[in-house]
């Protein structure tokens, strides 16, 4: 089409297309430009189709279906609300301070530590500000985030919520949870002293992942497999001491950036950027090995470990 449109402009006079009739150059060059533009609209199209079959884009796929940087930031206003009072609470009570927890926790200097000890109050003036209904708000606080981390993971699992029955199992995670750090306070120093940071970080991961995998069977009242759980635990064990890392370089800075700033509030947004990234990694590693074991079902569907999952579980 290019050449018989170049034929035709060459038959006529050239005072027509020196003056601009028909401009020869311009035609041939917009033809041009218009097949470039269709061939990059094709490539992309392409890329854009290999990249949605892939598990990347599976994985893409199924984080927007959840809408995970609200669900997010939702689950780190629970914990800001209902459970950074129960660990302060909770600290209190046991006799330690909270500022030196979160600061050992999230490796913070001592110009953050500083910071962050604006916000709390001694753990004397907290035990003594606890009684009666303070008690009632303290535990439902610790119910209200075992809540929120079960919505996530029925949200990631595709299950139906099963509201009060699941009550128990909320307790019995929150009294999971404070039983394991107080062993992690324990075991932790001794093992980072006698093992080294090697054996020290694979006790973690060994820990972590132990923790998540027991966590996700026993929120989601058994209806997973042990086995269709491990993936998940352990992506999720993975992305935790990513974060972890990651925070131990920036958090201090963050603290006193925004303490400069906005305030002793500002140390609360940092704390909120924190709490978000812990609802991103559980829901990641959720969401992670679900996609993992369904990119493996379709490339063994007649392996009957995986086939034994229910369709309704998202072979997870």
């Amino acid at each position: 089409m290019q050449a018989a449109r170049a034929a035709a402009i060459s038959e006529l006079p050239a005072h027509l297309v020196s003056y601009g009739v028909v401009d020869q150059d311009r035609t041939v060059g917009t033809a041009g430009a218009e097949e470039t533009t269709h061939g990059l609209r094709q490539r992309a199209d392409a890329i854009q189709e290999r990249f949605s079959g892939s598990g990347a884009g599976h994985l893409w796929g199924r984080l927007n279906a959840m809408d995970f940087i609200t669900k997010a930031m939702t689950f780190a206003a629970v914990l800001l609300l209902c459970f950074f009072p129960f660990l302060i609470v909770l600290n209190a009570l046991a006799g330690r301070s909270a500022v030196t927890t979160f600061s050992k926790r999230l490796g913070l200097n001592h110009e953050a530590a500083v910071d962050v000890s604006h916000l709390f109050a001694s753990s004397t003036s907290t035990t003594h500000a606890v009684t009666g209904m303070a008690y009632v708000f303290f535990i439902l606080g610790g119910i209200a985030a075992a809540s929120a981390v079960q919505d996530l993971y029925e949200r990631a699992f595709d299950l139906e919520a099963r509201g009060r029955k699941d009550l128990p199992r909320r307790v019995l995670w929150l009294c999971v949870v404070i039983g394991g750090s107080l062993a992690a306070s324990v075991v932790g120093p001794w093992l980072r002293s006698s093992g080294g940071p090697v054996i020290f970080g694979l006790g973690g991961f060994v820990a972590l992942t132990s923790f998540w995998w027991f966590t996700m069977w026993l929120l989601l009242a058994g209806r997973i497999p042990w086995r269709a759980l491990l993936p998940s635990a352990i992506a999720t064990s993975v992305c935790w001491i990513g974060m972890e890392i990651v925070f131990s370089f920036i958090f201090s800075n963050d603290v006193i950036f925004d303490d400069k700033i906005y305030g002793p509030i500002g140390i609360v947004f940092a704390f909120m950027s924190w709490l978000i990234a812990i609802g991103v990694v559980i829901i990641l590693g959720a969401v992670f090995g679900v996609v993992w074991r369904e990119q493996r079902r379709k490339r063994r569907p007649g392996n009957p470990e995986l086939s034994s999952i229910p369709d309704g579980v998202s072979d997870s």
